[in-house]
């Protein structure tokens, strides 16, 4: 949800309300922009920043970050640092965001100047909303039995906040708090939070607001009641979709441990998973039989034309590639539908190559062209080695045929392919491992060798790559017993608790037992008999006939 106004909430609001019944009856995950007001913080009260219903308690607040993640935007709303349930609880790159633009909307009125009535890249918390939305979608699928949580409180202090100490909260709601009920989160919030990135974050804003100095979180943070540090800017720091993914997963398997579908464990909470699943979070090493590695794309060349008779636009896809070490050799196909008869478009593109990312391309000039496609083939020295190369498809192109169709959506619209295939010397080991960066890349994927690949440099090229060891999950789950179990359980339970920790003992004690058991049973039986002969003389006596007495077993 992308909408609201700046204040706190209201616990008897409509919309307060409908989040808790979504969150609590329904374990739907409600999320909430933050605001765009910045402010430093400061700002409580009347003046408070944020938005109202992303401060529901129930809902997940979310900041917006730079496109790339590092820092806080100017523009996104800061929390009152003395009430902990106003700071948002994630944050999610919120800056320069491309999206398709609202036709018809006032969003899109003030964006028609970049020349693109299809996409736009705008900033906001609405930007940075999506991403945390797409977000629980994933750990939904991959742990439907995600809901809300009865086993953990959001922060909301009564008179008390982490950053004044005791007594020095803005100004307090529910003394009772801990044991109400709309103080509970939802698991996926409880998730992203404890997985979010926080280190290095702290303090670092982008330049453009002048109320925040960016200079008062404690080198030691605070600390929500996850235990992970929080603050008013940023949350618990930047989601990361793939620990996030790990914990909701792990989760998963420990409520349902035959894969059936049905959770058979609800006793497990987001907490035991946590304390298990970075042991899955594991880096494999995975070797390749070849010499060379590829990675192939598709993009899709357009710019809105927005001239009756076909105006020329420019425009530029982006994409990188990693070059590994001993990389000799780059070759890469481009092949682009330019011309199309149904529309009259006619277009001129090709493929820029970059390979030390200097702004330099290293293709001009050594392309081969047959029929639509362009073939690319470089040598790769050391100076390009472990660095990223830019591969950028830049051009023109021109629809004659715009002024009979819908004049305003009418668009040239190029379809491409790009494939590239490296090649290595294999003297040397070769191990591909690179950090992900945060705009667009590709991962490399190993394929057929090269004329020649000799059988002896099996094993000399390898992989190391992050892995998510899903095995591992059933020998890492400790039996959880319920309130229920221990109740059923009762004594024999107990006894078998004893009998485990105690063998000897209880062996010695069962002896003794036995012992005396038999003493007693030797001792009726002697008392019995004795009964018998006192019975059969006073008969004899009396001269009536002796009845009988069955000897018990």
């Amino acid at each position: 949800n992308s909408w609201g106004s700046d204040g706190d909430y209201d616990p008897q609001g409509t919309i307060t309300q409908l989040t808790d019944r979504l969150t609590y009856e329904n374990d739907v995950a409600v999320i909430f922009a933050a605001s765009n007001s910045g402010g430093s913080g400061a700002e409580c009260s009347g003046d408070l920043r944020t938005n109202v219903y992303a401060n529901t308690p129930s809902a997940i607040s979310v900041a917006a970050l730079t496109h790339d993640g590092t820092a806080v935007t100017s523009f996104s709303s800061r929390g009152c640092m003395n009430q902990q349930h106003t700071w948002p609880d994630v944050g999610a790159p919120g800056r320069d965001i491309w999206a398709t633009a609202p036709r018809g909307t006032a969003i899109d009125a003030s964006t028609r100047t970049q020349g693109d009535l299809y996409y736009m890249a705008i900033s906001g918390t609405s930007m940075a909303t999506p991403h945390v939305g797409g977000m629980a979608g994933i750990l939904l699928d991959v742990a439907p039995s995600l809901g809300a949580a009865d086993y953990h409180r959001d922060d909301h202090d009564f008179g008390d906040s982490l950053v004044g100490g005791d007594g020095t909260a803005a100004y307090g709601q529910f003394e009772d708090w801990n044991e109400r009920n709309n103080s509970r989160v939802h698991e996926v919030e409880l998730v992203l939070e404890l997985t979010a990135r926080y280190e290095g974050m702290a303090n670092s804003c982008e330049a453009g607001n002048d109320e925040d100095s960016c200079n008062d979180i404690p080198e030691e943070c605070y600390r929500s009641a996850t235990g992970a540090c929080h603050d008013w800017r940023i949350g618990h720091g930047l989601t990361d979709l793939d620990a996030a993914v790990a914990l909701a997963r792990t989760l998963q398997l420990m409520r349902d441990q035959d894969g059936d579908g049905i959770v058979d464990h609800p006793e497990y909470t987001v907490w035991d998973a946590y304390d298990i699943y970075e042991n899955m979070m594991t880096t494999t090493t995975i070797p390749a039989n070849t010499d060379r590695v590829r990675h192939a794309w598709k993009g899709d060349w357009n710019h809105f034309n927005n001239g009756q008779t076909g105006a020329v636009y420019y425009t530029e896809d982006s994409h990188y590639v990693w070059i590994p070490n001993g990389t000799t050799r780059l070759e890469a196909t481009f092949t682009a539908v330019e011309s199309s008869l149904d529309t009259g478009q006619v277009g001129l593109l090709q493929l820029d190559i970059d390979l030390g990312d200097d702004g330099s391309n290293d293709a001009q000039g050594e392309g081969n062209r047959l029929a639509d496609s362009w073939y690319y083939d470089l040598s790769v020295d050391e100076s390009a080695w472990g660095q990223w190369a830019h591969f950028d498809v830049s051009g023109s192109a021109v629809t004659l045929w715009g002024f009979l169709g819908d004049i305003e959506f009418f668009e040239s619209r190029v379809p491409y392919t790009v494939d590239v295939m490296l090649t290595m010397d294999l003297s040397q080991p070769v191990d591909i491992q690179f950090e992900q960066r945060p705009d667009f890349y590709s991962d490399l994927n190993p394929t057929t060798p090269s004329d020649e690949y000799e059988n002896d440099m099996d094993g000399m090229l390898t992989f190391t790559r992050s892995a998510y060891d899903q095995a591992t999950v059933v020998s890492l789950i400790t039996p959880k017993s319920t309130d229920a179990e221990s109740d059923s359980e009762g004594f024999f339970s107990s006894l078998g608790g004893v009998i485990a920790d105690h063998p000897f003992a209880v062996i010695i004690t069962l002896l003794m037992l036995i012992g005396a058991a038999g003493t007693a049973g030797y001792t009726v039986r002697l008392q019995t008999e004795e009964d018998v002969e006192e019975a059969v003389l006073l008969n004899e006596n009396e001269d009536k006939p002796v009845p009988e007495i069955e000897n018990e077993a």
